[in-house]
Formats: C-alpha cells, sequence, structure tokens
C-alpha cells in the first residue's frame, strides 16, 4: 500500500488569496464622513466668537465676551473637529492600502496620498488643542486673559481649516489614474481640487484649502465606497 501526500507551494508567498486582496470599503466611507465633518468644523469654527463683526476688527474684551457667549459652539466644534480627525486615520491607511495594491509595494504613490491625509488629520487636531483650556476659561467668571482669547478665536477660525496637504493626495490620485489604478473621473478631479488646495497654500490663503479640500476627501471617499472596481 502506498501513500501520496499532496503539497502546494506559491510561486510568491506575499501574496494575498483573492478574498483578502478585496477589502471592504467602511475605510472609504470614513473618508466620505471626514470630509462632511471637514465642512462642519469650519462653519462650527467660525460661529464661534467674533473677531471680526461687518467686516471690522473687534476689540480683546468685546472678543472674550463673545467666546463666553458661544460656549456651546466651542463645544461643538471640538467634538466634530475630533471625530473628524479620527474617520481622516482609517480612510489615510485605507487609501495606502488600495493604492498599492494597485501600483505596487515600490511606488511612492501611495504613501504620498496617504501622507496627505493623516498630515490634515495632524492639522485639525492642533486646531483644537486649545479648545479645553478656552472653553473652561472663557466660561461663568473669565479666567482667560482678553488678549490670549483673541488669539484663540484667530487660532480656531484659521488653523482647522489648513486642508493644504490633501492637495498632495489629489496629485497623487491622478498619477495612480495615469498608472491605471483608479478611474478617469476620480484621478482628475482630485487632481483639480488638489491643485486648489495647493495653490490656495501657497497663496497663502491656507484657510481656503478647508473647503477645496474637504470636498475633495468627500468625493474620493464616495469613489471609492461606491463606484470602485479596483485597478486594471
Amino acid at each position: 500500500m502506498t501513500t501520496q501526500i499532496t503539497t502546494q507551494q506559491r510561486v510568491r508567498d506575499d501574496l494575498a488569496d483573492e478574498a483578502t486582496r478585496r477589502p471592504g470599503r467602511a475605510w472609504a466611507v470614513s473618508g466620505a464622513l471626514a470630509g462632511v465633518g471637514g465642512f462642519a468644523t469650519t462653519i462650527l469654527s467660525a460661529s464661534a466668537g467674533a473677531a471680526y463683526v461687518d467686516g471690522e476688527a473687534q476689540d480683546a474684551d468685546r472678543i472674550l465676551a463673545s467666546l463666553n457667549d458661544h460656549v456651546p459652539a466651542l463645544i461643538s466644534f471640538h467634538v466634530v473637529a475630533t471625530l473628524t480627525v479620527l474617520a481622516l486615520v482609517p480612510f489615510g491607511l485605507g487609501l495606502h492600502r488600495r493604492l498599492r495594491a494597485g501600483l505596487g509595494r515600490d511606488s511612492l504613490v501611495p504613501g504620498t496620498a496617504a501622507f496627505g491625509i493623516l498630515g490634515t488629520a495632524l492639522v485639525v487636531l492642533m486646531g483644537t488643542a486649545l479648545n479645553t483650556e478656552f472653553i473652561f476659561g472663557v466660561a461663568g467668571d473669565a479666567l482667560a486673559v482678553p488678549e490670549a482669547a483673541t488669539v484663540f478665536n484667530h487660532w480656531i477660525a484659521t488653523v482647522p481649516w489648513v486642508w493644504g496637504l490633501t492637495g498632495l493626495t489629489g496629485w497623487a490620485l491622478f498619477l495612480a489614474w495615469r498608472a491605471g489604478a483608479v478611474r478617469a473621473w476620480l484621478g482628475i478631479a482630485a487632481a483639480v481640487l488638489g491643485t486648489l488646495s495647493l495653490l490656495l497654500t501657497v497663496a497663502p490663503l491656507q484657510y481656503m484649502a478647508g473647503w477645496t479640500g474637504s470636498v475633495m476627501v468627500v468625493l474620493v471617499g464616495l469613489g471609492f465606497a461606491f463606484g470602485d472596481r479596483g485597478a486594471r
């Protein structure tokens, strides 16, 4: 009696099974949500306080009083901005994995795309860094110095809006399209919006990139979530 043993040896051990090469789309949905959160963050940060009224700069005492009146808006801004950061992280990592699957390990495009998103997450997080200090510092019997409150008001109305690094993600997606890894409309739209974000950042009008960057992140997230057929 003879015994037969069948073995299977892969030519490439680093290749995953077909099932593992088709991950879910939760990361892309989180990107779309992060883009919406970017819009909400800018709106809430702009509505809290009043460094300018009718185009005229206000004095420090008025700004401090205005912040005191906008504590609920400050809390909402902090919560929404933090959730936006948490949504940007899986989106950036998922985008890196998706592009690497289509372009290979040696391409710099996946890392560039991920850096644009993860870097933006850090910028938005830093935009919330002073919130705890001033939310409690301006509420009730204000402990904050009026001049410091003025700086804080300008800080939250500028830093969380700086989405200029998403321009790198836009151009990375354009290069990914040129390499056949993503759809044409996605690569072209990302390049247009990414270029606008980069130009605004260089201008310097970097706070306006909060709008173009958020639009791009929503578009890219939805595109990968519902219209992605993988690489050619």
